[in-house]
């Protein structure tokens, strides 16, 4: 059983089915935004009509998707309430969204056992079928050293929404374009490993063995007594809210807005600096307005996975007022951090110190 874990606890399971990729982005959020601290688990299995965009909520979308090429492909692209990368989503993923309570032990503890406790479902449903993935960094299933799947994790209000997707025919074209892979050699390479030990697991996978398979894991390792449940009218409202939220231009566009007329701001010895970073925790934007080699203002965008929704804004406010160049940046940063009680999966105060230093 994972550490956390409690024995026996009735958790309501709504499997959504085939729903429009805007129903599909809302219901969880919905959920979720219902929750009472005195309620139990939910877990929400939805499969989208057709494919759309999913974008991580510090993304700024202007910056890092192509909305030109999503409209001319009849991609929808919907902000959600975690962090993390954009997701393409097909009809043949099953999207996958926990929500726990904060109250509850399940979504207690620093962030590393977090994902170590949630993403231990999902890598057994792979293995069930004979896919030897592992579990990499911050939630990551690997396979062959290469990242083919993860988790999201965040707080939306009071509630602890864990998200992923499964492949549920374990199509190698589909998990290759979702994973981003690097190169056609490494796009065969996967595939040819995951045909391969299909064909020796012996089972063609299909929605209803990867569901079960899914759920059996989270009852053994969770300890947790899934239910067949509906959503109740108060979710419904919610969900209908999430619907309305998730097509206005303003939420799609909701980060990367602060300093948007940066450029036109930069006079009298006020500077525009724009640094950028790749690390474990996904890419990291920063763009600040400087004087002097000071920071006033600063706002951090990109694939970054703080636990709470406003993380970033809590950093960037922690960030005012140093000196790029000090000496002891990083010391300044993490005491910061520490002081605002921000965990940053993938991203070390070291590590913000250098990309500001880079610029």
């Amino acid at each position: 059983m994972a550490d956390g874990a409690t024995d026996g606890v009735a958790v309501r399971l709504i499997d959504a089915g085939r729903l429009a990729p805007l129903q599909a982005q809302a219901i969880h959020h919905g959920v979720a935004d219902a929750m009472a601290l005195g309620h139990e688990p939910v877990v929400v299995l939805a499969d989208p009509e057709t494919p759309f965009v999913s974008i991580g909520a510090h993304q700024d979308v202007s910056r890092e998707i192509d909305l030109r090429f999503c409209r001319h492909n009849d991609l929808p692209v919907l902000r959600r309430a975690t962090g993390g990368p954009a997701l393409w989503l097909a009809p043949n993923n099953m999207m996958v969204h926990i929500m726990v309570p904060r109250a509850r032990p399940e979504s207690s503890g620093p962030v590393g056992p977090l994902y170590v406790r949630f993403v231990e479902p999902l890598l057994r449903t792979w293995q069930a079928f004979g896919i030897p993935v592992t579990r990499a960094i911050w939630g990551g299933v690997e396979l062959a050293r290469y990242r083919v799947g993860g988790l999201q994790i965040g707080f939306v209000g009071t509630t602890l929404m864990v998200g992923a997707s499964l492949v549920t025919d374990f199509d190698p074209d589909t998990i290759a374009r979702q994973a981003g892979l690097p190169s056609d050699v490494i796009r065969g390479r996967i595939g040819d490993v995951i045909r391969e030990q299909l064909a020796q697991a012996g089972q063609a996978p299909d929605r209803t063995a990867v569901k079960d398979a899914l759920l059996a894991h989270l009852g053994s390792l969770l300890g947790w007594t899934l239910q067949d449940s509906a959503l109740r009218d108060d979710e419904r409202a919610a969900v209908a809210r999430r619907e309305a939220q998730m097509v206005q231009i303003r939420h799609l566009h909701a980060a990367g807005q602060r300093l948007a007329n940066a450029d036109q701001r930069a006079r009298d010895g006020l500077t525009v600096v724009n640094c950028a970073h790749r690390g474990t925790g996904g890419l990291a934007h920063l763009r600040l307005l400087e004087r002097a080699g000071v920071i006033e203002e600063i706002e951090i965008t990109g694939e970054l996975l703080p636990l709470s929704s406003d993380g970033l804004d809590k950093l960037a406010a922690r960030l005012v007022g140093l000196r790029r160049a000090a000496p002891d940046l990083a010391l300044r940063i993490q005491n910061g951090l520490n002081l605002a009680g921000l965990e940053l999966p993938g991203l070390t105060a070291t590590e913000i110190a250098m990309i500001l230093r880079s610029a």
